[in-house]
């Protein structure tokens, strides 16, 4: 969306970047169900190793997994900071004077994102605060979608923030609390790891994670916006929003 003002010849531009954010985090979790379901056979040299995958496109399905997982999370970010951000702009939806909200809700949302500037609390904590400032019913901290959602920031955390160091090799469970909580989901390992090495990273970074990112982002953020009483900017984007493979 663009806007001009009469009072000299310049021209802004709003952008929505949870609509990027979602379309990539989809494409990504795509791609990797590509690989896992029609993967290419090991060259000489992984089969040289005891192989039975192609170590190059390993790295790619990996990629694609990593990437899925942030850019699910930063969907999630992107549609909170867009709701406080649009509403201080009459012309905007979702937050703004186009989504719903009366103008002592809007004006208590721009009040509350200039009281934060760049800083504030972290960004479930934001939300919460969001929903409280509302009058809108809270969640349940011990529950899905708060619950699941804080899980998705902790792995976010975890690969943004990572410290390399040994970890086991064999069935035992690690010692992080992030690979045990993952290691409860209904999540199988991906078809690119080695049987005994760690759950995490390695067996569990595949298409099953990054699908599971993305549903707990989306209905964290549909959730959200809902006790908010706004229409999510994404909504004309669901029918693309899939993350199995292509038919």
């Amino acid at each position: 969306m663009a806007k001009s003002t009469a009072h000299d010849a310049a021209v802004k531009s709003w952008h929505w970047y949870s609509r990027d954010h979602a379309l990539a985090a989809t494409l990504l979790c795509r791609r990797c169900a590509e690989l896992e379901y029609s993967p290419d056979p090991p060259n000489e040299q992984d089969r040289a190793q005891g192989l039975t995958w192609s170590t190059a496109q390993a790295a790619e399905h990996r990629t694609y997994a990593m990437a899925a997982v942030l850019t699910a999370f930063a969907f999630l970010e992107a549609s909170v900071n867009e709701l406080l951000a649009s509403a201080a702009e009459d012309q905007l939806e979702m937050g703004g004077g186009r989504g719903g909200l009366t103008g002592e809700e809007r004006s208590a949302l721009v009040d509350l994102q200039q009281a934060w500037g760049d800083g504030g609390p972290s960004l479930l904590d934001r939300a919460q605060l969001v929903l409280h400032l509302l009058r809108r019913p809270p969640f349940d901290r011990g529950e899905a979608p708060f619950q699941t959602a804080d899980v998705l920031r902790r792995l976010r955390n975890a690969l943004v923030h990572y410290r390399p160091e040994w970890r086991p090799v064999g069935a035992g469970v690690a010692d992080d609390r992030i690979a045990r909580t993952l290691a409860s989901l209904p999540i199988a390992p991906h078809p690119f790891a080695t049987e005994g090495h760690p759950f995490f990273p390695d067996r569990c970074l595949g298409h099953g994670l990054a699908s599971w990112a993305w549903r707990t982002s989306l209905a964290f953020t549909d959730d959200f916006l809902t006790r908010v009483g706004v229409q999510p900017i994404y909504h004309d984007l669901r029918p693309r929003l899939t993350t199995g493979p292509a038919s």
